[in-house]
């Protein structure tokens, strides 16, 4: 089994203190792990490998799965590149926004790229026309771990990691590499998609399978890129309530999302909100099975505690038909 990473970018509602406590109810000896509202990755970087489970990970944010794909696949150049890029100043932050404004080409566009490419080679000797090949195609990559490395040193260099504007803060990316070192080595049995959830849950649904489910909060939709609405939320819970495998899904407590998912296990996660203005404030979250997760949870929830913070977890409503056994 391969070590875990933790999450190497900033990404809003992310779950990397939540791990621990997901993982304890989550089946174990399954064959496939499917995390189709990826974002930072908390849970897929933070559960180990296994050989006989296949994981993967999809977000629709492009610019955010080619980050992923670079840091698996490519990892010596996208350091190489975020090296070079500086980002002392917000005119540095904002001609890195300019990059990722221009869009990547879409597939038709690539694909009379490449014959173009391959026109040119044509015209040459086979062995300068390898050799011309593979410098073009080198180019290509390079043009995707620029948008990477654009991608990742705005995220960083932003408030909160929104990349909507320049956080005035120290930016040295040699304190992160160690970060991404961890997720390459994590990633590199990982399936990477950029899909459309709603569509990409029932392709990828298998009886002995997870799908962990991390949308976007409800009434908080305004936090994330994505457009997700009420509809949406309905949308996932139909494509959800249909699994075959096992489903798990983080969300905030609030009635709406307890009364659609009445027919789902739910179990409230509560630790005390220091940041809040009112006197013990608490902040809870969701975490919602289509199965009974006593089988798995052993509650030793203590080791995970972090310093200062006492979450506690606990099920509060168990549905009158079990959808998974």
């Amino acid at each position: 089994m391969s070590a875990i990473a933790a999450p190497f970018i900033p990404w809003v509602g992310g779950k990397e203190k939540l791990v621990p406590y997901i993982s304890q109810v989550l089946p174990p000896n399954v064959h496939q792990l499917l995390d189709p509202f990826g974002g930072g990755g908390a849970l897929t970087l933070g559960l180990p490998t296994c050989p006989s489970r296949l994981d993967i990970y999809n977000d629709f944010n492009s610019d955010l799965v080619n980050l992923f794909v670079c840091v698996r696949d490519c990892l010596l150049a996208l350091l190489k590149e975020l090296d070079f890029l500086p980002l002392h100043s917000r005119a540095e932050f904002d001609d890195l926004k300019s990059l990722l404004a221009h869009a990547p080409l879409a597939p038709e566009e690539l694909e009379n790229w490449e014959a173009k490419e391959l026109e040119i080679a044509a015209s040459f000797p086979e062995s300068e026309a390898t050799e011309l090949l593979a410098i073009l195609k080198g180019k290509a990559e390079l043009r995707n771990v620029q948008r990477a490395a654009a991608f990742y040193k705005t995220s960083r260099g932003s408030f909160s990691g929104t990349r909507s504007s320049f956080g005035v803060k120290r930016n040295n990316i040699r304190r992160f590499r160690y970060q991404l070192e961890r997720a390459s080595k994590r990633l590199q049995d990982v399936v990477i998609e950029n899909k459309d959830a709603m569509s990409l849950i029932p392709e990828r649904d298998i009886s002995n399978g997870i799908v962990y489910c991390d949308p976007p909060y409800y009434e908080a939709e305004q936090l994330y890129e994505a457009e997700f609405g009420r509809r949406d939320h309905v949308r996932l819970f139909h494509v959800l309530k249909a699994c075959k495998g096992y489903v798990v899904v983080s969300y905030n407590d609030c009635p709406y999302i307890r009364n659609l998912y009445k027919d789902f296990f739910i179990i409230t996660l509560q630790r005390d909100n220091p940041m809040a203005k009112k006197k013990k404030a608490v902040y809870r979250e969701l975490i919602i099975t289509n199965y009974d997760p006593r089988q798995f949870w052993d509650k030793q929830l203590d080791l995970f505690e972090e310093p200062g913070t006492k979450w506690t977890m606990d099920l509060v409503h168990i549905p009158r038909k079990i959808l998974k056994q």
